[in-house]
């Protein structure tokens, strides 16, 4: 069963196409009932194109993306 959190600590390989593809389907489906979550990837997206996110650049170092996911996870209401 996935929980909101999992697509938080998920949402940088999801974004860069980098998932299995059953835990994309898990991941999608879960979005597909959680509108909170489906608005949180949506954002998260158009941030990173705002920001002029590349694949080919790193965006963030790890330290920073690591940081991120925690404070993500700890202002997550439980679904």
């Amino acid at each position: 069963m996935v929980i909101c959190r999992d697509v938080v600590e998920n949402i940088m390989d999801y974004i860069d196409n980098e998932l299995d593809l059953k835990t994309l389907r898990v991941l999608e489906d879960h979005m597909g009932e959680c509108p909170e979550c489906q608005a949180f990837v949506d954002t998260y997206k158009r941030m990173l194109d705002l920001s002029g996110k590349m694949k080919e650049q790193t965006f963030v170092t790890p330290e920073v993306r690591e940081r991120l996911k925690n404070l993500l996870k700890s202002r997550m209401k439980p679904c």
